[in-house]
């Protein structure tokens, strides 16, 4: 049996759209990804807050408690996948490293590539999920799409959390239903 593909969720503190991405993905992707979050500058000590926490709530999703995690140069490397939430993340990672990794993406940004782009190579969830990046970028490259923020939602009232929280569900339904579950061709 195949490892599962690592995909990496990044925004700033780890506590909001990051976290909400992990474990929306983690629950809807099961064993075929080992899913993880981090924060260009963590919140350490600080869990999600109770407005993610209800949105999620809402939408059948229950967040367990979490520990931020910084954002660092092996967390990005093995991963077969990032998903950023807006385009400063992706150049936090750029400067970082020297240049952006070609398996990052913004998630809205993946999920608008994924709506369009051919199904990855693969005969599980798994291996497309390993292999999205690659196809990913090669539809990036022959048609761009805008890396699209996803708002950062901290401090600001409980329908900006919802509908963060939505767009967040939105593109990761579209990324899912893309690489399909183990089962389907």
């Amino acid at each position: 049996m195949r490892k599962p593909a690592r995909v990496l969720m990044v925004c700033t503190g780890n506590i909001c759209r990051s976290p909400a991405m992990h474990y929306l993905a983690a629950r809807d992707w099961g064993d075929d990804a080992e899913v993880q979050s981090a924060g260009t500058y963590a919140e350490n000590g600080v869990d999600v807050p109770a407005p993610m926490r209800r949105s999620a709530a809402a939408a059948g999703l229950t967040i367990p408690r979490h520990r931020p995690t910084q954002l660092d140069e092996a967390l990005i490397a093995r991963s077969d996948l990032v998903l950023v939430a807006t385009e400063s993340h992706l150049r936090w990672i750029a400067d970082e490293l020297g240049e952006a990794p070609s398996h990052v993406f913004g998630l809205k940004q993946a999920g608008e590539l994924a709506s369009r782009a051919p199904r990855p190579e693969g005969e599980t969830a798994t291996i497309r999920l390993a292999h999205a990046a690659a196809t990913l970028r090669a539809e990036n490259d022959r048609e761009p799409a805008p890396l699209r923020s996803l708002d950062d939602p901290w401090s600001l009232d409980q329908a900006t959390y919802d509908r963060v929280y939505g767009e967040i569900a939105d593109a990761l339904a579209q990324l899912s239903s893309w690489v399909g579950s183990s089962e389907k061709p």
